[in-house]
């Protein structure tokens, strides 16, 4: 069964069946309380007769008799008026006939009548029947009324359609609601599960759609959201595929590449030291040779520190002398000031890793400013439960559209860039579980800040 019909079924059916029980409890309810009122009429009514009949009874005046009966008959309801004697037998019926004068009647309700001296009152073919003694001193006569329960009937009949009539209106609007509401809910649902079918088919580009029901539009929002999620893990994961891919074959390369470089950069070095006169006359091109054996080196470490992600194994590192060993290894040229900060810290984190962190941050800003007058400042300071770094220089900065993208594998900026270094960057610091992120200066240049748990916030 579709949604639509649930709903509809849902909606209507439990109204049908209350519907049905309410229009019986009523019928019931009106029934007793249309009968109570009516045997309370004509008791009332009786009561008074009995007492209007009493004076004429005693002197047998048959026109006043009939006339209280006339009256009496014109009452709607009233079917019969009998005056009877003590004895049972008919003195008047309220007509001016006489025939039926001393007429006895086999009626059983009749016969208790004669023997009771109390009133009596009996529900038969659709009649309230009363009888009571008339009373003067003693039982002088008896009074019968019969009054018809046909109104009843029909005062019931009416109320039921009534209620007939008002169940199959508020079911008639109930049911076109329910049909509104029904296809309110089921055609925003049938179209997410068109959305969920594209998605499953690869067309991961889908809007959310509006149905007014907020939750229904939510559901759609996560929908659509689940197929840009699905479309960038997707890309995520060709990329992870297809970088671990060249990751192999680059360490491979680069494996095989550092041994006749190292006996490159050494075969210049015994040159100098052998035959220091060719060198001498040949120095720029030595010198050459020197800077691109480094450069290729510099180039191999990105590629091997990118393919050869480890979990850092951290310790309590001062940064001021983790900082001057960087230094130590780097060739800082003479246009370029480095300033460091003023005050130490302790840092928890793998002091190899971070170390290769901020040569190439600290290498990038060098290569940035080239051979303008520069400054690349330093700094360290807590910030909250992190130890935070800062790289700032005085370079050309980075294009606003390219800030996003340094971080991306094969992403690069230089002309001999690898586009390795800064994601193996952000993959160390991702590691000690930090960020790192990159924004230009209001005076120029860029600003690398890299934020790191500290060990407080660990333990």
């Amino acid at each position: 069964m579709k949604l639509n019909q649930k709903i509809i079924l849902i909606s209507i059916i439990p109204l049908i069946i209350s519907t049905s029980v309410v229009t019986v409890i009523i019928t019931e309810m009106t029934n007793d309380d249309l009968l109570d009122s009516s045997i309370s009429h004509i008791k009332s009514l009786c009561e008074l007769t009995e007492n209007q009949m009493r004076n004429p009874m005693n002197n047998l005046d048959i026109d006043q008799m009939n006339e209280i009966i006339d009256n009496l008959e014109n009452q709607e309801g009233i079917i019969q008026v009998l005056v009877l004697f003590p004895d049972g037998r008919l003195l008047t019926d309220g007509t001016n006939n006489d025939f039926n004068y001393g007429t006895t009647f086999e009626d059983n309700f009749i016969q208790k009548s004669i023997v009771s001296s109390e009133e009596l009152l009996i529900l038969e073919n659709n009649m309230i029947r009363v009888s009571k003694p008339i009373i003067l001193h003693e039982k002088i006569g008896i009074l019968v009324l019969d009054y018809s329960t046909k109104n009843i009937e029909k005062s019931i009949q009416i109320s039921i359609s009534n209620i007939v009539i008002t169940s199959i209106s508020i079911i008639t609007i109930v049911g076109i609601s329910a049909i509104y509401l029904s296809k309110s809910i089921s055609l925003p649902i049938l179209k997410m599960k068109k959305n969920v079918e594209l998605i499953s088919k690869g067309e991961i580009r889908i809007e959310s759609n509006k149905s007014g029901i907020t939750e229904l539009d939510e559901l759609s929002k996560t929908i659509a959201e689940l197929g840009i999620k699905i479309e960038k893990y997707q890309k995520e994961l060709v990329k992870k595929e297809r970088l671990s891919t060249i990751g192999e074959m680059a360490a491979r390369i680069t494996h095989d590449l550092r041994n006749p470089l190292t006996t490159i950069k050494n075969s210049i070095e015994i040159l100098k030291i052998k035959k220091p006169e060719i060198v001498k006359d040949n120095q720029q091109y030595f010198d050459m040779m020197h800077d691109a054996a480094s450069r290729m080196n510099h180039q191999i470490d990105e590629v091997l520190g990118f393919v050869k992600i480890k979990q850092p194994e951290k310790t309590n590192v001062k940064f001021q002398e983790l900082l001057s060993k960087i230094l130590e290894t780097i060739e800082v040229p003479n246009n370029i000031e480095i300033k460091k900060p003023k005050e130490d810290h302790t840092i928890w984190c793998d002091s190899i890793q971070l170390q290769n962190v901020l040569i190439n941050l600290i290498l990038n800003s060098i290569q940035s400013i080239g051979n303008d007058q520069g400054k690349i400042t330093i700094n360290l300071e807590k910030e909250d439960e992190s130890d935070k770094i800062t790289i700032e220089d005085t370079g050309s900065g980075i294009p606003e559209s390219s800030l996003e993208l340094i971080f991306e594998p094969l992403y690069t900026t230089k002309q001999n860039g690898t586009g390795l270094g800064l994601v193996s960057c952000k993959n160390i610091i991702e590691s000690h579980k930090g960020k790192i992120y990159a924004q230009n200066s209001s005076k120029g240049g860029v600003i690398f800040t890299i934020l790191i748990p500290s060990l407080k916030e660990k333990e």
